[in-house]
Parts: C-alpha cells; sequence; structure tokens
C-alpha cells in the first residue's frame, strides 16, 4: 500500500493565509510610494494633458476620410464600410456622380462616435481607402458637442492634418487588385469580354 503526501489546508497555512497576502501585497504598495515619492524611483505616470503620449502608427484613433489628388471625397458609396460596422454607426446617403470614372459619391456620410468600438472594421473593408482610423486618441468633450462626424468634419480636420500630414491624400489606385491577392492559376484574372 502506498501513501499519498497531502498538502496543509491553505485557509490554516499562515503563508497563502487571506492576512498574510493582503500585508505582503500592501507592503509592496507602500514600499513603490515611497520609493517614488522620495525620487528613489522614476514613475512612469504621464502627466496628461501638458504631456501627450505617443502611441505606434498602429493605433487606431478618430476616423477621417481621405481625397483624391484632385481634393474631392474619395469615398465612391459603396455601403461596405456600413455594412461591416458591428456598432451600426455609419449613416451614408449616396448620389450619383457627376465624373465618368466614378458611380456615387456620399451625400451625407455621418459617424456617431458615441456608438463607435473603433474596431477598424470599416478601414479594412473599403476598397477604395476612404475611410481611415488616426493617431488622435483625445476625443473628451461635453454632453452638448456634436457627436456626430458629418462628411465635411471628417474630411476637413486640422488636427488630423497636422499629425498625419500628406497621409491624408490617398494614393492608391480605384479598383485595381492589390498584387497580394492575384491568384496563381492561369487566365483567373484576365477579362473574358463578358462583362464580368
Amino acid at each position: 500500500m502506498g501513501y499519498i503526501n497531502v498538502s496543509k489546508d491553505p485557509e490554516k497555512s499562515l503563508k497563502n493565509g487571506y492576512l498574510s497576502t493582503t500585508l505582503l501585497g500592501l507592503g509592496q504598495t507602500i514600499s513603490v510610494f515611497a520609493k517614488q515619492l522620495f525620487k528613489l524611483e522614476e514613475s512612469v505616470t504621464i502627466q496628461w494633458p501638458e504631456v501627450e503620449y505617443k502611441y505606434s502608427e498602429r493605433f487606431k484613433g478618430a476616423h477621417f476620410l481621405t481625397k483624391r489628388p484632385d481634393g474631392q471625397v474619395r469615398c465612391t458609396a459603396c455601403f461596405l464600410c456600413a455594412t461591416n460596422c458591428p456598432a451600426q454607426c455609419i449613416n451614408i446617403v449616396a448620389g450619383q456622380s457627376s465624373d465618368n470614372g466614378i458611380e456615387k459619391y456620399p451625400v451625407r456620410f455621418e459617424i456617431d462616435i458615441l456608438r463607435c468600438v473603433f474596431c477598424g472594421f470599416c478601414e479594412e473593408a473599403c476598397p477604395v481607402d476612404a475611410i481611415r482610423l488616426g493617431p488622435e486618441y483625445s476625443m473628451a468633450g461635453l454632453p452638448e458637442q456634436k457627436w456626430v462626424y458629418t462628411k465635411d468634419y471628417l474630411l476637413n480636420r486640422s488636427e488630423i492634418k497636422k499629425q498625419v500630414g500628406a497621409k491624408q491624400v490617398s494614393k492608391k489606385e480605384e479598383n485595381t487588385k492589390d498584387a497580394s491577392v492575384m491568384s496563381s492559376l492561369p487566365n483567373i484574372h484576365k477579362s473574358s469580354g463578358s462583362g464580368h
């Protein structure tokens, strides 16, 4: 017959008890507090808004619309961003474009920023690189402020122009596939003349 060694009940052990773990945690907190109080250790706290935190280039903040090199809105009102939005916060009204190369344009493009979850699905779904999430993270304000961003606001944001610069004008060619989505199958991307 064999014996099984069972450890002591953690409730009764002084090392794993409620009081001892609470005192250990409190001691750690007091230690860090004292070191930072007497300047023995540097604090990692950022004094916002006087000092702004620099996020990485990949940070997804407030939205903005890109423009074509001629200054017109890049959006073709395809509704893919609104369809992909899990919060259903994008509202688009399409109109017929006077330019023969572009079928539609957004007469109205609105984002209810209070409903937005900043997932980036709108940016990923856009086939013409019209909507992007910029580097702006500070969006605090008062309740009476306008929290529905309109097309004009999204196109002409001075704070984004300072931060993003030339990136606001998209260099992407419309209706062209990226080389990464090309298939290795023969003749799959050649037009057959049937209109598809």
